[in-house]
């Protein structure tokens, strides 16, 4: 018993010397860990080029601004750094040439003209590139010269979209937009300058106060056709649907229901202009109506088996009422479940200028 009370004092003591020691050693300092933090909320931006590398846009006739030899990095590329940092060096390779095709340079080169042909001068050119950006995105703006003419030269990036306008100028939607220089295989848009992409505008002229309605009238509604060819009519002039008797428009819709699944199934469909007529209007601009050729109803006619067969359908058309004044519509049908819309305008001071002004 004694000897082990002497071995418990003498862990006492020695365990006390260590800590008397502890106390006179100096302390060190603690190095605190490296805390790297990334933000998931990329900064909001302008509207404006913001990536550095990117050189303002230029107009035909002008050199492109030189860009710097050395530039700060992007956020998107320093993310894109740190992602392939933690990646093996086959995926890094892919990334890079990833990386690659959205810093293509790009030249675009376009010209304005009016219904006629003729050149536009003065038309507001708006650009928007996807690129290594902050963003994503960057925005440029020009304008065309006195021969219509505009270009852009000495950015980078993978997709180009181009639209054109001009104050008191129709802006049309027939015209292409986007423009591949990357990813796309043989499909990448090749620019020349000596064959400009062309852009169409249409002036307006003197429009008269149309009766414009919607079918159905308001947003989130849904008005659908029977699929046994039980009628609607709309009233053009009043907004209102019918079943019988008051409208000027009959609608009338045939869906085969023997396979509720099928993709494809037969359908047909007959538009009736009550004492009135039908003319198709195939041109963007439908502002004159023909004085002649109308006729009292339009059959569409799908078969499950026609090679071109369409679920759903848009159309324009004039439409002359009993009344003779005139007036268009444009009709979506989606065949699956007979869901439509029609947008109509109608004259009802009796010309043929079906071009709106809702100010009148």
């Amino acid at each position: 018993m004694r000897t082990r009370i002497l071995l418990f004092c003498g862990v006492v003591l020695v365990v006390c010397l260590w800590l008397l020691w502890r106390q006179h050693e100096a302390p060190k300092p603690i190095a605190s860990p490296e805390v790297v933090a990334v933000s998931t909320n990329p900064p909001v931006v302008q509207s404006q080029p913001v990536n550095p590398p990117s050189a303002p846009p230029a107009v035909a006739g002008q050199p492109p601004a030189s860009v710097p030899q050395s530039t700060p990095k992007t956020g998107m590329e320093l993310y894109s750094q740190m992602r392939s940092n933690l990646l093996s060096p086959e995926r890094r390779a892919r990334l890079e040439q990833f990386q690659e095709a959205w810093r293509t340079p790009i030249q675009f080169y376009g010209q304005v003209v009016d219904e006629n042909t003729n050149p536009v001068a003065g038309a507001q050119v708006d650009f928007d590139c996807n690129d290594l950006s902050t963003n994503g995105t960057s925005y440029y703006h020009t304008g065309s010269d006195a021969n219509g003419l505009f270009s852009i030269v000495g950015i980078t990036g993978k997709l180009l979209s181009v639209h054109v306008s001009k104050e008191g100028y129709y802006s049309s939607r027939r015209d292409r937009e986007y423009f591949d220089y990357a990813g796309n295989g043989d499909n990448n848009f090749i620019p020349d300058a000596g064959n400009p992409v062309v852009f169409h505008l249409l002036k307006k002229q003197q429009g008269e106060h149309l009766i414009e309605k919607d079918f159905p009238p308001g947003i989130g509604q849904i008005w659908q056709l029977h699929h046994d060819g039980t009628p609607i009519e709309l009233d053009l002039l009043n907004g209102s649907q019918n079943v019988t008797g008051g409208g000027q428009l009959k609608l009338e819709f045939w869906r085969d229901l023997s396979n509720p699944n099928a993709r494809q199934f037969d359908w047909k469909l007959q538009i009736s202009a009550l004492g009135g007529g039908l003319i198709p209007a195939d041109e963007e601009f439908a502002f004159t109506a023909p004085e002649t050729g109308y006729r009292p109803s339009i059959v569409i006619n799908m078969p499950a088996t026609n090679q071109v067969w369409l679920g759903e359908l848009r159309s324009r058309y004039y439409i002359q009422l009993p009344n003779g004044n005139y007036g268009r519509f444009d009709f979506y049908l989606l065949a699956g479940n007979g869901a439509f819309t029609v947008k109509s305008w109608v004259n009802p001071t009796g010309t043929r200028n079906l071009e709106n002004d809702p100010g009148q």
